[in-house]
């Protein structure tokens, strides 16, 4: 990692073999990995590691390009967190307000005019309840009205 040429030249093209070995069986550490990419791509490597070369380029080129896909990727996802944190930040705002809108409003329309006081409106609803109720007529004589010619039917 220093970049030192003396830290080449105190392996053996056999310690290279098995650190090469070592590589693709993925046990190496970042810093042999660098290691490595210095010695396969200095002046002084052993030709017979051209494919190893090949596939350090490789893998490195693959990494440049696949770089950016990851922050499209990482972009993509902090809208989707940030798009379901505005949906549940608007369902709570929906909710506080259904929850702190009086429900309790009386209404009502006499002779067309509208009524929001509440004492009169309960007041006109006793008047117009009171009415029906002073009626003679009883809901069970109604119904066995209704109900008579069917009985009498073969």
């Amino acid at each position: 990692m220093t970049g030192n040429p003396s830290t080449h030249d105190s392996r053996s093209p056999h310690d290279w073999e098995l650190l090469i070995e070592r590589y693709y069986a993925g046990e190496t550490s970042r810093r042999e990995e660098e290691e490595l990419r210095q010695y396969l791509f200095s002046a002084t490597a052993d030709p017979r590691f051209d494919d190893t070369r090949a596939v350090l380029a490789f893998t490195g080129t693959g990494w440049h390009l696949t770089r950016p896909h990851r922050q499209v990727a990482r972009r993509h996802a902090w809208r989707t967190w940030v798009g379901a944190a505005a949906c549940i930040a608007l369902l709570l705002a929906g909710g506080i307000v259904y929850h702190t809108t009086p429900r309790d409003t009386c209404v009502a329309y006499v002779y067309g005019e509208k009524e929001t006081n509440p004492e009169v409106v309960i007041r006109q609803m006793q008047q117009s309840v009171s009415q029906f109720a002073s009626t003679d007529v009883a809901v069970e004589s109604q119904l066995d009205a209704i109900f008579s010619p069917l009985e009498t039917l073969p």
